[in-house]
């Protein structure tokens, strides 16, 4: 099966969550967050796939039950209450509704992430004639997940060998405290040596390009991502307006 365009996956991905969201179904949203699930353990990407949305989830939900579970001030009966806390029906209602559609979201665009190529990305940005910055702040911000992530694991061994830190929660506290300000400098110094790199190299070129990497496309692809958003845009206006035609 040959490789997706990364314009196609994206495309793809968005009319799909757009059209989730626009149908009201919490049953759709929960399919459709399975389904990623499945796509992600049958590429070999479920590990990854569920650190991310974890990561991104975690404190999103944990703010919407906050908000409108356990600081609900609606005047609806108490399920729970604790002083100034108080847990209703309608407020867990709508932090459910709203937690699926944020689901909906990151899981639609961690899997469409997990499935692109960051190189055939940057590739494909700079062959569509848009500017040379708008692909390098792409392929940078792909990779600096992974860079961050190895540069986090250096610094905290490096800390463990001097026994920085501690027991108890005050002692990972104090770890994590003190992996924080090197990881915030090292990055901070690797951004303005880059940028002297790239001056140096006169970045943005211009005149003649030569590219070395081509991603393979068709004007089937080219077709699919052109019609997927437009039948995606008017399913979603008709979806709004009947209030959620899907169960």
């Amino acid at each position: 099966m040959a490789r997706l365009h990364p314009f196609t996956t994206a495309s793809f991905a968005a009319t799909t969550a757009v059209v989730v969201i626009a149908s009201g179904s919490r049953w759709a949203a929960a399919a459709t967050v399975l389904a990623c699930a499945v796509a992600a353990v049958r590429t070999g990407r479920l590990r990854r796939f569920a650190a991310a949305c974890a990561a991104v989830l975690g404190p999103l939900w944990a703010s919407q039950l906050m908000i409108h579970a356990l600081v609900d001030r609606s005047g609806a009966a108490a399920l729970w209450e604790v002083g100034p806390l108080r847990i209703t029906a309608g407020g867990l209602d709508t932090a459910l509704g709203l937690g699926l559609r944020a689901a909906v979201l990151v899981a639609v665009g961690t899997l469409a992430a997990l499935a692109v190529d960051r190189h055939d990305l940057v590739a494909a940005i700079d062959a569509a004639g848009v500017p040379a910055q708008l692909g390098y702040i792409v392929g940078a911000a792909f990779g600096l997940g992974p860079q961050l992530a190895g540069r986090s694991r250096a610094i905290g061994r490096a800390q463990a060998l001097r026994g920085a830190g501690g027991r108890g929660p005050a002692g990972w506290l104090r770890a994590v405290r003190l992996r924080a300000v090197p990881l915030v400098v090292a990055t901070v110094q690797d951004a303005a040596l880059r940028s002297g790199h790239l001056a140096a190299r006169g970045f943005p070129a211009s005149g003649a390009v030569v590219r070395y990497r081509e991603v393979a496309d068709s004007r089937r692809q080219r077709l699919a991502r052109r019609i997927a958003p437009a039948a995606g845009a008017v399913l979603a206006v008709v979806l709004i307006a009947g209030g959620g035609a899907l169960p």
